[in-house]
């Protein structure tokens, strides 16, 4: 186990949420092309449990064709950028942590997503279309323990939501919320002190 690392006890692995702590939209960012804003309005339509329901809508809202629907899909994660602070530090968190992603999110973009960002790092990446359940519901958190083979109260949690985080917090779980009001570097800064 790495020295330089607080390993007191605290925690043994790390949950995080992907956007508003690993990933940020880009500043400034706006869609421009027919295949931007086409991904802007299936972003509007997530339900984040259901992919089958989340396609109809599209059919039914959007009528696109499947191309046309790919290259949409192609456009969601173009449009965010890692937190480059806390992704320079993965690595170093992986000799002592285990580390998941839990994500409210479609899957239908999911290979967009980790060919932009490649997620590969974490131990596991819970998507919550794929589970069929979404933050807050306390399951997806202890889906995502089991995998690591951890208790909730080995593990720290880190969400710009403040319903995800005392969804976390209720189960036992270390937590830090994002709140965006205050900036990511707060957060950032709180999460820092805990690991050094």
């Amino acid at each position: 186990m790495n020295k330089s690392l607080k390993t007191e006890g605290k925690f043994e692995a790390i949950l995080f949420d992907m956007v508003g702590v690993l990933i940020f939209k880009r500043p400034g960012y706006q869609a421009s092309t027919l295949d931007e804003i086409n991904a802007d309005k299936i972003e509007k339509l997530y339900n984040h449990i259901d992919d089958k329901k989340l396609l109809r809508d599209i059919n039914q809202n959007m009528h696109l064709g499947e191309k046309e629907l790919e290259k949409a899909l192609c456009c969601i994660p173009a449009k965010y950028e890692k937190f480059s602070e806390i992704w320079k530090l993965l690595p170093k968190l992986k000799e002592s942590y285990k580390m998941a992603v839990i994500n409210n999110g479609n899957a239908l973009a999911q290979k967009y997503w980790d060919e932009k960002f490649n997620f590969s790092i974490f131990d596991t990446f819970v998507n919550s279309a794929v589970e069929g359940i979404r933050k807050p519901d306390p399951e997806i958190y202890l889906i995502t323990c089991k995998r690591l083979g951890k208790r909730p109260d080995d593990c720290l949690f880190m969400d710009d939501s403040l319903e995800n985080v005392e969804a976390a917090n209720k189960l036992g779980m270390k937590t830090i919320w994002w709140n965006k009001e205050e900036g990511r570097d707060k957060a950032f800064e709180r999460f820092k002190s805990l690991i050094f």
